[in-house]
């Protein structure tokens, strides 16, 4: 009789402000974990090697099987490139999945973060169960992440998913390098406390535009409308094209918001097909820890397909 030899993963959650490592079983379960600060101002090689230290410690003894990375884009999920994200200063065509391949002597894969977030969400989380997901990240920025039958689709670029980008209102705000109107550009946090300071509202995070607009203020009232409305509309161009079973939404506002779903799935209706309405559910993400833990999953999805 033989015996299951056990097997180990690293889930990584690499952001700009904060390096999460996960030394994860086959079962999923998290065995040691540890959380860094990124420290980016100090240049790529710092923070791979940072990286690298934390995976030493958190892998110990145990013999890994891959490493699964969730980061920032834009980047090259394919092959394993980083493309210069925004918060990520001086990563501009990083080959960071080849790096760890070298210094590790195993497989590594990097993929967006919002796509890693979807997938634990759709194994796990508020998605377990539904053949198709798709995440949104409500947080600094705007992203998305879709998954079908719990398989992350990245598109024909790696850039599946990147939804800050659409055009939700005519000569909208100008936010980055995004359209003008553009999702991000009208709902994402940044642009929130953008809203908010420039119409005088003495606020240090946007969450808090919505405590005051309960209190009736007329300024916070308006954004939180001009917010949950570009949210909506986003949300209904991309049901007409996915028809997801189920929307996610994560991130640090909506997380942060007492009702905040239930005033989007109200205008999300509106926008929508008569015949959609009702069916597609709208909740909040479930996991704290989605990124690392996505990571984690998607190096396991990608190992087992080559081995099929």
């Amino acid at each position: 009789m033989s015996l299951s030899v056990e097997k180990y993963w690293i889930g990584v959650d690499l952001g700009g402000t904060n390096i999460r490592v996960g030394l994860f079983d086959n079962e999923g379960v998290i065995l040691r974990e540890q959380k860094e600060l990124t420290e980016v101002d100090k240049g790529p090689a710092h923070v791979i090697h940072r990286l690298e230290t934390m995976i030493d410690k958190v892998k110990g003894s145990n013999r890994i099987q891959g490493i699964g990375i969730g980061m920032p884009g834009p980047l090259d999920p394919y092959e394993g490139v980083v493309l210069n994200p925004v918060n990520l200063t001086g990563w501009d065509g990083i080959p960071l999945a080849s790096i760890m391949n070298d210094y590790y002597n195993v497989p590594c894969y990097i993929e967006n973060d919002c796509n890693v977030a979807a997938l634990a969400e759709a194994v796990e989380g508020a998605g377990k169960g539904y053949p198709i997901v798709f995440y949104i990240t409500v947080s600094t920025g705007i992203g998305g992440g879709l998954c079908i039958n719990r398989e992350i689709i990245s598109g024909a670029t790696g850039n599946a998913g990147e939804i800050g980008n659409i055009i939700v209102k005519e000569n909208g705000i100008l936010h980055s390098y995004l359209n003008p109107g553009s999702m991000e550009g009208m709902a994402s946090g940044t642009s929130i406390l953008r809203m908010a300071r420039e119409e005088g509202l003495d606020i240090q995070q946007a969450h808090e535009v919505f405590l005051v607009a309960e209190e009736g203020n007329p300024i916070a009232l308006e954004i939180v409308e001009t917010t949950v409305d570009a949210l909506a509309r986003g949300m209904a161009a991309i049901a007409h094209v996915i028809d997801p079973y189920i929307f996610v939404l994560g991130g640090g506002v909506a997380l942060s918001v007492p009702g905040f779903v239930d005033k989007v799935r109200d205008r999300f209706e509106q926008y929508i097909y008569q015949v959609m309405r009702g069916k597609i559910k709208v909740e909040l993400a479930q996991l704290s820890d989605a990124g690392m833990i996505g990571a984690m999953y998607m190096i396991r999805k990608k190992m087992e397909g080559q081995d099929r």
